[in-house]
């Protein structure tokens, strides 16, 4: 099946200013080097984009929704509760470490924090936060964890997902991004001993 002409043109911008976005940032990107890099005029990008922070967006949302759908497959192919909050974890850091730079490009950026990158954050925040709580209800529907009520899995799955934000964007700070999974596997531990035990 071929995609129509508009859908590859749209891709093709993508492509191009995810990397530009990686080596430049978001602040220092134009849509002139954009349209440069895809080899159209910029009033052909307008066309598709109305601004470099809405092509920006669709980069984001585009990288985004991939990686929740590879650390979905990871979880899915688990049969308890603490192997799929293992998976979750780790599919999440192998995918931050692979795209470590446009990762450091969006913690910059939110730093400034535009309205459209909120709403990025905040939406893929959102999304992980019900996978864990659909992880943690399964677990107490296996009884591998103890019931708990509505508000207390809502605050459980926030914190262990802040919990993690917090390691993911100091390790990327800090320059230590290889010693990411050794530190995740001791905070996943950490929070199943505390979710056993709550």
């Amino acid at each position: 099946m071929t995609l129509p002409k508009e859908d590859i043109i749209r891709c093709e911008v993508l492509q191009e200013a995810a990397k530009l976005f990686r080596h430049y940032g978001l602040n220092k990107t134009t849509m002139e080097d954009i349209a440069r890099a895809v080899g159209k005029g910029k009033s052909t990008l307008y066309y598709y984009y109305k601004s470099k922070e809405e092509i920006f967006d669709a980069v984001m949302k585009r990288e985004k929704d991939a990686i929740l759908c590879r650390i979905q497959a990871a979880v899915a192919q688990q049969t308890t509760a603490s192997g799929k909050l293992e998976a979750f974890t780790r599919m999440k850091f192998r995918e931050i470490a692979q795209i470590s730079v446009l990762y450091q490009v969006v913690v910059r950026e939110v730093q400034n924090c535009s309205e459209i990158e909120r709403g990025i954050r905040r939406n893929f925040d959102n999304n992980e936060v019900d996978l864990v709580k659909n992880i943690l209800e399964f677990g107490i529907e296996t009884g591998e964890f103890k019931n708990m009520g509505n508000a207390d899995l809502d605050l459980m799955a926030f914190v262990m997902i802040s919990a993690q934000r917090g390691v993911e964007i100091a390790s990327i700070l800090n320059g230590k991004l290889e010693e990411i999974e050794g530190t995740m596997d001791s905070l996943v531990s950490i929070m199943l001993n505390g979710i056993r035990n709550f």
